[in-house]
């Protein structure tokens, strides 16, 4: 298989890994924002949608690896040619800032809202609502780092 190829095929991969990521992070911003309009009405059926939510989990973690897979294949089969270029090194801040964003805003997040829906009880209504409105700042934050990692692959500046 010669070097095009291979190229062709880690765009293929880079693109439907960040399609996975991003389309995730859109639905779940969404969907958070009906939850939280659902949870003031209906609040089993919205706790319902919450638990269907966090099952697109694996999605991210393909998209994910597809992204880091095919983002080393990049390095390697231009033998580092982006790895010194700015653009490149800003974008790899803000892939960083995804991850770090996910791991401290977005677990704690999570937790705070399957914590405040275990309780159940009526004075934990707002805590619950707070949650979720904490989710949504969290897919909204999630998905501008994703438009400024799209922004600086498409124009790469030096």
């Amino acid at each position: 298989m010669n070097s095009y190829t291979l190229f062709q095929i880690c765009l293929l991969m880079h693109l439907s890994g960040l399609t996975l990521m991003a389309g995730t992070d859109i639905v779940e911003f969404v969907a958070f924002r009906n939850i939280l309009k659902n949870y003031q009405t209906n609040k089993d059926a919205a706790v319902h949608q919450i638990g269907i939510l966090s099952k697109l989990s694996v999605l991210l973690l393909i998209g994910g690896i597809l992204l880091v897979l095919s983002g080393t294949g990049f390095l390697i089969i231009t033998h580092n040619a982006f790895g010194s270029q700015l653009w490149f090194k800003i974008k790899i801040i803000f892939v960083l800032g995804l991850v770090l964003n996910g791991i401290l805003m977005g677990q704690k997040s999570e937790n705070r809202l399957k914590q405040s829906l275990m309780t159940g009880n009526i004075a934990k209504t707002q805590q619950t609502e707070d949650a979720i409105r904490a989710m949504i700042r969290f897919h909204f934050i999630q998905l501008c780092i994703f438009f400024i990692v799209v922004l600086m692959a498409v124009f790469k500046f030096n």
